[in-house]
Formats: structure tokens, sequence, C-alpha cells
């Protein structure tokens, strides 16, 4: 899947271990969602929609 970016490179903010998980949960909780999800929808589908859009409300809830 990292050929479907544009430099052939994956992206700094990447689901592959753990850590970079928490920092993009992290990250969307900062209000910085929008550029992590369309690098998702960019290699998978649309399911990333609900996924990040769950995050914000149920993390902002909880925060």
């Amino acid at each position: 899947n990292v050929d479907r970016f544009p430099d052939h490179d994956l992206p700094r903010w990447n689901f592959t271990d753990f850590m970079h998980s928490f920092m993009i949960v992290f990250r969307v909780l900062c209000g910085e969602w929008i550029e992590s999800m369309w690098d998702c929808m960019l290699v998978g589908d649309v399911s990333c929609i609900p996924f990040f859009l769950a995050t914000v409300v149920i993390g902002n809830s909880v925060v």
C-alpha cells in the first residue's frame, strides 16, 4: 500500500505498530485528524470515516 502515496514513502503518521497508532489517536484528540483520515482513505476504504469520527466523538466526551 505504500505505492499509493505520492512519494512512495510510508507517512510519519501510520498504524504499523502500537506506538504510532497511539500517536494517531492522540493527534485525533488534539483536533488534527483530517490529514490522517485522508491517508487512511488513500490506502483503505470508507471504513476509515466511522473510525475517525467515533474516535473524535468518544475521545472528546471522555476527555
